[in-house]
């Protein structure tokens, strides 16, 4: 019986914890947020701590979709063009420091353009999911953390999957370090659990 009321108290915490914020050393959100738009322009700006300042500021308008990091924020791009990341990259002081970008008027994650012989797209973002790392503030001390976005498609857009740093500041982290299960399928894992747990007793 204790088994089993561990094995529940466990599965129930990581289904809460999975959309939203985690406590520990990697804090961890769940966002889901769709950028695709053929007409009005849609934005979302990401708070990684909640405390109300925004860390990065997206926008997408059918064409061009990009992010802005306000006053000393960085992200990890060149030449105006937002480096998608492979799972487990380093995001730290490591990293190049040319590389930490913040852009004039924003950096491109990717975009479209139709011209007579076709549409022209751009962007590291196309056809694949990937990583955004990020250096970030937090009163005045530098955190780094990554933003998760999946483009299946060959054009402008993309979904802002989720998010995690590493709340110790000056630490790096592995992109993709932190990640829970997205909600539903945590639901399907407390599901199994609470199955397996009450097929246990009644043996």
């Amino acid at each position: 019986m204790k088994a089993m009321r561990i094995t529940i108290a466990l599965l129930w915490g990581s289904l809460l914890c999975a959309p939203r914020v985690c406590e520990g050393v990697i804090a961890y959100s769940w966002v889901s947020q769709g950028m695709y738009t053929g007409g009005e322009p849609i934005g979302y700006d990401l708070d990684f701590n909640g405390d109300a300042i925004f860390d990065l500021i997206f926008q997408s308008d059918g064409m061009l979709f990009g992010v802005a990091p306000p006053e000393d924020n960085r992200v990890i791009a060149s030449g105006g063009e937002v480096h998608a990341l492979l799972e487990s990259f380093n995001i730290g002081p490591d990293v190049d420091p040319d590389l930490w970008q913040q852009g004039q008027f924003g950096l491109m994650i990717n975009a479209c353009a139709v011209f007579p012989e076709g549409p022209v797209c751009l962007g590291q973002f196309r056809q694949t999911t990937a990583y955004m790392g990020v250096m970030f503030n937090i009163e005045d001390a530098v955190h780094y953390g990554w933003v998760r976005i999946s483009n299946p498609f060959d054009g402008t857009g993309g979904t802002i999957m989720d998010f995690a740093y590493e709340t110790e500041p000056g630490v790096g982290i592995l992109a993709g370090a932190g990640m829970i299960p997205e909600p539903a399928t945590s639901a399907l894992l407390l599901s199994g659990g609470l199955l397996l747990a009450l097929r246990r007793k009644r043996k």
